[in-house]
């Protein structure tokens, strides 16, 4: 299944980068997404490119009794984002992955931060497959991973506008 989520923020595409690249703004995104835990790890090259990982324990809360038997209390997701350098304008293109380690569920794709159509905004666009592998069950269990995918960009959205506004 295709998804394709897009948050705007009241920054250019520099600051943006920074604040989804500070190891707090991390911890502070997996605390607000009901994390029960969390394990951040920000690595810069000297390339230019920066990867952002992030694991965390999630309640299983709203998924069907079906699935709860094989999911258990709690989920781990692992999220891996891959920035590249800075384009000439500043913007950015990375690779995108979240895993949910011993579920047949992941997905893959980009992360792009582009200068919005107004002035000192950046439009930080997702864009890839989610992929549930469980035969019968795997597009209905997409689509409910989706929808959790829709809920946890806009509750981000207020976090980084949260955040922005403090730093």
């Amino acid at each position: 299944m295709r998804i394709t989520e897009t948050v705007q923020h009241p920054a250019d595409p520099q600051r943006t980068f920074e604040m989804l690249t500070d190891h707090a703004y991390q911890v502070r995104r997996c605390e607000r997404s009901g994390a029960l835990d969390q394990t951040v790890q920000v690595e810069s090259d000297p390339d230019g490119t920066t990867t952002v990982t992030t694991q965390r324990h999630l309640p299983s809360d709203g998924i069907p009794d079906i699935a709860k038997s094989v999911v258990g209390p709690q989920l781990l997701v692992v999220e891996t984002v891959r920035w590249g350098s800075p384009d000439a304008d500043g913007e950015r293109e990375g690779a995108m992955s979240l895993e949910l380690p011993g579920l047949p569920i992941s997905f893959t794709g980009g992360v792009h931060l582009r200068r919005g159509a107004e002035a000192g905004v950046t439009d930080h666009v997702v864009d890839g497959d989610l992929e549930a592998r469980v035969p019968l069950l795997g597009r209905r269990i997409e689509a409910m991973v989706a929808e959790q995918v829709h809920e946890i960009v806009q509750l981000e959205e207020v976090v980084a506008r949260e955040w922005l506004a403090e730093h």
